[in-house]
């Protein structure tokens, strides 16, 4: 796309005619240099800034409520996770809570905001796992407290365990499981070992540029905290 290559350039510019530049001398003192902004410099990137802003204040969607990040279930995880799987034939998508960049607020969201919330390059990508893998990504998750996913339920009880969960497929027949998720965890990213040495297959679509075609045909979001993951009491 046109303008993320021109954010880019746009930064190199911006940085290389920076006013202000700090020199260390051979004696380690801080040397402030003044210098004037290239004015021809400045007109040049002008025109690209204001096209570039005006495409990220464009408004995509509206949610009715706060999009925000928590564990063991969050409102923007539950988001992400849910409409990955419009993308896909998989049975459950996996993503973590760090690569999701910022909380949205209710009301207005913008194309910048999304940019926000998801700023780098990370591609979908499926993957198959067996039951034993399967184990292990459970234990991921209840390792890390809870991260984003879809197309499953979980029980946990008060000291975060997993006393229970669901089987998306019939395991003991021999199926496998096609889970989607982004190619930086694909590859273990963020220590999701179980995905290291499977392959991969892209589906042909970068993980922002899902979430932004996704907000764009709906007009309006509602999204709640539900039951995939379910806590019970010690004496359920």
């Amino acid at each position: 796309m046109r303008f993320k290559k021109e954010i880019v350039y746009l930064a190199g510019l911006l940085f290389a005619c920076h006013p202000t530049y700090i020199l260390e001398s051979y004696d380690e003192e801080l040397i402030a240099v003044q210098v004037e902004i290239d004015s021809t410099i400045l007109k040049i990137i002008t025109p690209y800034q204001d096209g570039i802003e005006d495409e990220m204040s464009k408004v995509i969607t509206y949610t009715k409520k706060n999009l925000e990040k928590g564990k063991p279930q969050s409102t923007i995880g539950n988001f992400v996770a849910d409409l990955c799987l419009n993308y896909a034939n998989a049975d459950i998508c996996i993503m973590n809570n760090g690569g999701l960049r910022t909380s949205i607020d209710k009301g207005e969201i913008t194309k910048g905001k999304l940019y926000e919330l998801m700023p780098f390059e990370n591609e979908l990508v499926l993957l198959e796992l067996d039951k034993y893998d399967y184990i292990k990504l459970l234990n991921y998750i209840e390792y890390r407290g809870g991260e984003p996913f879809s197309g499953i339920t979980i029980t946990m009880n008060q000291d975060g365990k997993i006393v229970d969960h669901s089987w998306p497929v019939n395991f003991d027949n021999g199926d496998k499981m096609t889970v989607l998720t982004s190619d930086y965890l694909a590859n273990g990213g963020d220590n999701m070992s179980f995905f290291e040495g499977k392959s991969q297959r892209k589906v042909g679509i970068k993980l922002r540029d899902a979430i932004i075609d996704y907000c764009s045909k709906i007009d309006t979001l509602d999204i709640s905290i539900d039951n995939r993951i379910t806590i019970i009491n010690h004496e359920e």
